[in-house]
């Protein structure tokens, strides 16, 4: 089947709709609408594959790099899997380019999983025996995506159809008819890696068990969302944004122990929305861009320091001015809540802190 974009689809329907009448119209809209769907779906590729844990390991390393492409990151999987991976095609005659590869490393009992979308990098050119014979005990997993390359080769398997559950409260993918979304295990800690170049990313880190967190995006367009608190301790959360936008919502729920956020030129939210369990540094920097922090009154008692030059830009609602350069929320030296202390930094900037 050709390719339709949706517009089209409700182009027509209007049309068919306009010379139905009387009683009979409700029905066929009905089942018009259910036939435009299937078509709709139809009109690209949907593969879909999993990768089963190896069942030794204690934690995963995950590694996803899509250096163009629109991308979700959600948790949920089925029991003994560590990753499910949707792609969606607009051509139904070409695979999207992807990279799967799963490693049990017994040094350390970690699993490495390693996903790339949008790029052929890293391949190999090796024989499609060699791929398919690879020994059990060389801890590599093999998926397919109709045709998958791997460090084994590149060989093809038939496609499979059954999608994955979404994590609660998962968005809908993006509109474009190419996008992938990848489902994690919930089951073991996660500490992820991720570099997002060109394109628009979700990553709703919702039920994941994490340990450590570290995103880079390049010009995109980027949220990543933490909706519940992190049931485990997190060492670190590092946030490295360029051109584009960014916003990082529930990093109270992150439950680390530090928060770096650098951004180039572009424009940020952080919202320190959930509940913090204890006290929290945060560092934010931003060279030409704007940043707006949003912290709710009841998530935590708050100081910030900042380094302002004839250049930057600050601004403050709901907090105390103590000195030059030094805020706080109402009450700080009488209240024993977590403190989450902020440091804020910007050349040619502005910053936006909003205590309410």
């Amino acid at each position: 089947m050709g390719y339709c974009n949706i517009s089209d689809l409700i182009g027509l329907l209007k049309t068919i709709i306009s010379h139905i009448h009387g009683h009979r119209k409700a029905a066929s809209v009905a089942f018009i609408i259910v036939a435009l769907s299937s078509a709709a779906f139809a009109a690209y590729n949907v593969i879909n594959q999993s990768i089963k844990r190896d069942g030794r390991e204690k934690r995963v390393n995950v590694v996803l790099k899509v250096p163009y492409g629109s991308v979700g990151l959600y948790s949920g999987t089925q029991q003994g899997e560590v990753v499910k991976v949707e792609a969606h095609n607009s051509d139904p005659n070409d695979n999207p380019s992807m990279h799967l590869r799963y490693y049990y490393n017994p040094v350390g009992a970690y699993g490495l999983l390693k996903v790339t979308i949008g790029s052929d990098e890293g391949m190999l050119d090796r024989s499609r025996e060699y791929a398919n014979g690879m020994p059990a005990n060389y801890g590599y997993s093999l998926a397919s995506f109709g045709t998958v390359h791997t460090d084994g080769g590149s060989y093809t398997r038939p496609m499979s159809q059954d999608l994955p559950s979404p994590s609660p409260n998962a968005p809908p993918p993006p509109p474009s008819n190419d996008f992938s979304r990848i489902f994690l295990t919930r089951e073991i800690p996660i500490s992820l890696h991720a570099e997002l170049s060109f394109g628009e990313s979700m990553l709703d880190l919702t039920g994941l068990l994490l340990t450590n967190t570290f995103v880079q995006t390049s010009a995109s367009r980027t949220r990543v969302v933490l909706r519940s608190p992190n049931t485990i301790p997190m060492e670190n959360c590092v946030i490295n944004a360029g051109l584009g936008e960014c916003v990082v919502d529930g990093i109270c729920n992150f439950n680390c122990q530090t928060f770096d956020f650098s951004g180039g030129l572009g424009y940020y939210e952080l919202h320190f929305t959930g509940n913090l369990q204890k006290n929290l540094e945060a560092k934010v920097e931003v060279g030409c861009g704007k940043v707006v922090i949003n912290i709710p009154p009841n998530t935590a008692r708050v100081q910030v320091s900042y380094d302002d030059n004839l250049f930057s830009s600050f601004a403050f609602e709901g907090l105390t001015k103590r000195r030059d350069g030094y805020y706080t929320s109402v009450g700080f030296e009488k209240s024993n809540a977590p403190t989450l202390t902020l440091h804020l930094s910007t050349g040619m900037g502005k910053m936006v802190v909003n205590y309410r």
